[in-house]
């Protein structure tokens, strides 16, 4: 399951060709790209990249990148230059950047988010880092794609997403749920895009395929596993009334908690023929949380008794948000639980516990909020109880976020009631992504070139046939 990430900054930052020291109106370049350093803390510094776009001398657009982040391309809502000065504007990160041509064709400037105020200067580059994502597919496609916006029952586009649909005869139809956090549709992170290559590789084998977009922000924030189930009855119900659909099965393939969303949604719609739980959850949340709270309290080098400590206390809070339904209850409770836990630690301690007033108000918040207050309650076994299609259950054996060795053995008590033709599977060497990997800790991800393993894309599609025949017989 991922995490529910603050991310702290995306940026943004602007500089003058190094071929250049004059006023930015003599610039007659197709595309430049400049880059600098931002110092968000004392001890924490990230990359930032700025491809600045020209046509006719003219600047037409600027592009964002944060290599450290392995995010690329984020489009400046404005860029413009007044004299010497450069104004960069980002609104959907509520950022913006003014920076004053030197003599080196830099920009000395300062850096704006949310109220905070850093400095930033930008160097230019003859050269622009591009990581290599082998996998990733490109156009022309060899299937149709289309733009697939579902409405609500008031006729207000609710869910916008992507439709790949194979050119020869359809299969079956497959809709691509997300894990946890707010995700895109291509479920982007560090670079990759697995979504993207499930969705090709299904489609070049026959198969429709569907994956969209979380809902937006403002929505999306009050939205629990519930809710999401509850888009994906709407998707099937929209794909069920289309004649291009409705004659072949119609499937879900779902990633850590869109591998819950997707089991909740077979229990409850009957139009669902199969499922597909990617790194999905057998165990109950708390299970998978501690599981994580220990490996990466290990791996940030904590000791075993800070380790057992962070465990315990936890474990409390866990329990806490399980039983108590009123988030204002459960907010004292937190509040005391953490009083007298850290009562007695130094500064130094809560620091390197991740335990400072604002990481405490964070976590709080989190705790508190209808998402987590929903999973906590939500135990995947009752529902694997009463599921009755075929599923195929994967997981990898190096994955930190998900055990796959405490998990499957869950999914693998209802392989046969639930159908003949269900599976489970454990890969050695794959994280949390399906990855060939070393460690399989988060920071990894971005490092590796591969998206998915090769063999996870054949299994599927191997396992998919053979479920969407024994469907038409």
């Amino acid at each position: 399951m991922r995490i529910r990430y603050l991310y702290l900054f995306f940026f943004t930052l602007f500089f003058s060709s190094h071929f250049f020291l004059g006023a930015q109106n003599e610039q007659a370049f197709g595309e430049r790209y400049w880059e600098g350093i931002l110092y968000p803390t004392q001890t924490d510094s990230l990359r930032i990249g700025l491809t600045l776009f020209y046509s006719n001398d003219s600047l037409v657009k600027a592009e964002l990148d944060s290599p450290d982040q392995y995010v690329y391309g984020i489009e400046a809502s404005s860029a413009k230059f007044k004299n010497d000065t450069l104004i960069v504007v980002i609104k959907k990160l509520k950022a913006h950047f003014i920076g004053t041509l030197d003599d080196k064709g830099a920009y000395q400037g300062v850096f704006v988010q949310n109220n905070n105020r850093i400095a930033l200067n930008l160097l230019p580059l003859d050269f622009k880092y591009q990581i290599k994502r082998p996998q990733e597919p490109h156009e022309p496609y060899p299937y149709q794609v289309t733009e697939l916006n579902i409405p609500d029952l008031k006729g207000n586009p609710l869910i916008n997403g992507t439709l790949t649909y194979p050119e020869e005869s359809l299969k079956g139809t497959i809709i691509l749920i997300t894990g946890s956090g707010w995700q895109d549709r291509d479920e982007t992170i560090m670079g990759h895009k697995p979504f993207k290559v499930i969705a090709d590789y299904l489609t070049r084998a026959g198969y429709a395929v569907y994956r969209y977009d979380d809902a937006e922000p403002l929505r999306f924030q009050k939205m629990t596993t519930i809710d999401f189930v509850q888009d994906v009855q709407t998707i099937v119900s929209y794909l069920k009334d289309q004649e291009s659909h409705n004659q072949h099965p119609i499937g879900l393939l779902g990633h850590s908690e869109g591998g819950l969303v997707a089991l909740i949604t077979a229990v409850e719609n009957s139009d669902i023929s199969f499922i597909i739980s990617l790194a999905g959850m057998g165990e109950d949340i708390t299970q998978t949380l501690l599981y994580q709270a220990e490996l990466y309290a290990k791996n940030g080098g904590l000791s075993d008794q800070e380790v057992k400590a962070t465990l315990e206390v936890s474990g409390k809070i866990y329990r806490l948000v399980t039983k108590e339904k009123d988030p204002e209850k459960l907010g004292k409770k937190f509040d005391k639980l953490i009083a007298q836990y850290t009562q007695k630690m130094t500064e130094e301690e809560k620091k390197r516990l991740g335990l400072t007033p604002l990481e405490v108000y964070q976590k709080r918040v989190s705790l508190l909020s209808p998402w987590f207050m929903t999973i906590f309650k939500i135990d995947p076994e009752q529902y694997l109880k009463f599921l009755k299609v075929p599923f195929f259950a994967l997981n990898g054996d190096k994955d930190t976020q998900v055990k796959g060795k405490t998990h499957l053995p869950v999914f693998e008590k209802y392989r046969k009631s639930s159908s003949p033709l269900s599976q489970v599977k454990l890969y050695p060497n794959l994280n949390h992504l399906f990855q060939e990997c070393e460690t399989g800790f988060l920071e990894e991800y971005g490092q590796i070139e591969q998206t998915i393993s090769p063999e996870v894309l054949e299994d599927i599609v191997q396992w998919l046939n053979l479920v969407c025949r024994e469907n038409k017989k």
